[in-house]
């Protein structure tokens, strides 16, 4: 995220996520701060995100950082997803002392791809905690905003409790959840398409059953309206954050 020099902070909103982040400030010293105004660590990971939140950055924050599938925190850093959801945790805290040096050592940020590469080919050498058929459904996308739940259940011979729980276990959310975070994902998506001009078009798109439900589910995860984001015409976005406000 770029600004000019100055003692001003830029303020930006996350909206909710349903992919997991590792971040590195590269600067010496800490300039990202979270919404209680505090300084977060050198390195953290994230996890799915369900709600929004606002954090600030001095204008000149520079991060490297990497966005990762939705079971990855458990595969890769070994660590239950739930304790992770809508947190932020240090990534020495987990033991990662070791590739937190590397990536300040590092000189670019193509060192650090470097790092960070090497850092999963070696985590993935160890034995997998993730249920293979919670994987398909993950990367096939099989879990749209249109899917039906019970199709899902019979196709791989769940119970409704068994995949609830093999959900909260590989990414510390329900199937239900983690569907409304896709359909808020493809809601995004359609906003910002010229060509969708209707708010109203888009919830009967994505199956909402009446408007005022789907503008409850979009604030919820975003604190404005459809209509808001709409005309406000977010161009400064980077994955899920928006800039907010410079002050």
């Amino acid at each position: 995220m770029l600004g000019k020099q100055s003692e001003k902070m830029i303020y930006f909103d996350n909206y909710a996520d349903r992919y997991p982040r590792l971040v590195f400030q590269v600067e010496e010293g800490y300039a990202l701060k979270n919404k209680d105004d505090k300084y977060v660590p050198k390195a953290y990971i994230c996890g799915i995100e369900t709600f929004p939140s606002t954090m600030s950055v001095q204008p000149t924050f520079s991060h490297f950082g990497v966005n990762f599938t939705s079971f990855a925190p458990l595969e890769i850093f070994k660590t239950g997803e739930e304790s992770l959801v809508n947190k932020i945790v240090d990534l020495t805290e987990l033991g990662f002392n070791e590739l937190v040096r590397k990536l300040t050592d590092a000189l670019s940020h193509t060192q650090r791809i470097h790092v960070i590469c090497n850092f999963i080919d070696q985590q993935l050498r160890y034995k997998t905690l993730l249920h293979p058929s919670i994987m398909q459904i993950v990367l096939e996308n099989e879990l749209s905003e249109q899917t039906d739940l019970h199709h899902l259940h019979k196709k791989y011979k769940f119970s409704e409790r068994t995949m609830e729980r093999l959900f909260k276990n590989t990414m510390g959310i329900s199937p239900k959840t983690f569907q409304r975070l896709v359909r808020f994902e493809k809601t995004l998506a359609l906003l910002k398409d010229p060509s969708v001009k209707n708010t109203t078009t888009i919830g009967y798109m994505l199956n909402y059953n009446d408007q005022s439900h789907f503008i409850k589910d979009f604030k919820s995860f975003s604190n404005i309206t459809p209509f808001q984001f709409q005309r406000n015409n977010f161009l400064l976005s980077e994955s899920s954050a928006f800039i907010s406000k410079v002050g």
